[in-house]
C-alpha cells in the first residue's frame, strides 16, 4: 500500500481504473501527480490480489472524489472513508461528488454504510456511453417530425419535462419558473436542441450540454412512451454527437431512481460506466 508520491506504474494503473468510471477523465490522476491541480489527495492500494486508487481534487470548480478497484471489494472501506473525511476537512463547505465503478456494489455499499450518505441531500446517477464502433446510425422508423428549438414553445417544453421527470427528487417545476427555464435553454448552443412531433403533437425532446458530447436532457411525454419514440430521439441525439459534432463518444447521465430509464438505455445498447453520488456529508 503506497501513499504520497505515486510511481509511474501506479499512475498508469490508477488512470486505467479511473477510465472505467469516466472515459474522458482517466488523465486527472497524472495531472494530480504532476502538481497541475490546486488541491489533491491520492492513494494507491495493492494487497497483491486487488489494486485500487483513491483520488480527491477540485477540478473545473467541482469537488470530486474517485474510488476505483480492479475487483469489487469492501476490504479497504475504513481507510477509504477516512480519506473522504480528510478530503472534506481540507475543503470546508465543499459538497463532494463521489464517483465509483457502477458495478462495484460492495464498494459503494460499504462507503454508504460508514459515511451515512444523506438521502435528503443526495443525487445519484449512472453514466452511460455509446461509441462510434457500436452505433448503428440514426433511424426514424416512427416518421417523427423533427424541429429545432423554438422560443415560443417554451411553455410546451416545460410542461412535457414536468410530466416526464417525476422520478427526480426534489421534484422539478419547470412551469413554475418559465423565465429561469427559458434562460437555461436559450443558452443551449445552435444545433444542440431538438424536438419531436407526431401528428402535430410534441412527443419528446433533447438537448446537448455545451461540451457537445453529453446528452444533457432527454424526455418523452408519458402518454407517448412505449411507442418506440424514445429510441428515435436517443438515436438522433447520439447521431448528433457522433456524426454532426464529430465526437468519438456520446454520453448521458441517468438518475438512479429512474429504473425505466436505466433499463431503456441498457436495452438500446449503451454501456454502463460510473456511478456518481453528489451527497451531503457532514464534517466530523
Amino acid at each position: 500500500m503506497e501513499t504520497g508520491v505515486l510511481t509511474q506504474a501506479q499512475i498508469r494503473k490508477g488512470s486505467e481504473l479511473l477510465s472505467r468510471i469516466r472515459t474522458d477523465e482517466g488523465y486527472v490522476l497524472s495531472d494530480c501527480a504532476s502538481g497541475e491541480t490546486n488541491y489533491c489527495i491520492m492513494k494507491f492500494f495493492d494487497d497483491g490480489e486487488n489494486a485500487g486508487v483513491f483520488l480527491s481534487l477540485i477540478y473545473f470548480g467541482s469537488f470530486r472524489i474517485f474510488i476505483a478497484f480492479d475487483k469489487d471489494t469492501g476490504k479497504f472501506s475504513n481507510e477509504l472513508a477516512e480519506l473522504v473525511r480528510e478530503s472534506i476537512r481540507m475543503c470546508p463547505g465543499c459538497k463532494p461528488r463521489l464517483y465509483f465503478i457502477a458495478e462495484h456494489i460492495k464498494t459503494i455499499d460499504a462507503l454508504h454504510h460508514i459515511l451515512n450518505f444523506n438521502h435528503a441531500d443526495r443525487y445519484a446517477s449512472h453514466e452511460f456511453i455509446m461509441g462510434r464502433e457500436n452505433f448503428k446510425g440514426f433511424e426514424n422508423g416512427r416518421q417523427l417530425e423533427i424541429k429545432k428549438f423554438e422560443s415560443d414553445k417554451i411553455a410546451d417544453y416545460a410542461r412535457l419535462l414536468d410530466e416526464a421527470m417525476t422520478f427526480v427528487s426534489p421534484s422539478v417545476d419547470f412551469q413554475g419558473d418559465l423565465n429561469g427555464f427559458a434562460k437555461r435553454v436559450n443558452n443551449v448552443k445552435e444545433n444542440a436542441f431538438y424536438t419531436f412531433y407526431q401528428n402535430g403533437e410534441l412527443v419528446g425532446l433533447y438537448w446537448l450540454d455545451n461540451d457537445f458530447y453529453t446528452i444533457d436532457v432527454m424526455a418523452v411525454a408519458p402518454v407517448h412512451q412505449r411507442r418506440g419514440y424514445g429510441g428515435v430521439i436517443l438515436s438522433h441525439a447520439i447521431n448528433n454527437v457522433l456524426i454532426d459534432q464529430k465526437q468519438y463518444e456520446a454520453k448521458l447521465y441517468c438518475v438512479d431512481r429512474n429504473a425505466k430509464g436505466i433499463a431503456f438505455y441498457k436495452k438500446y445498447g449503451m454501456i454502463l460506466k460510473g456511478h456518481l453520488y453528489a451527497v451531503g456529508l457532514a464534517e466530523d
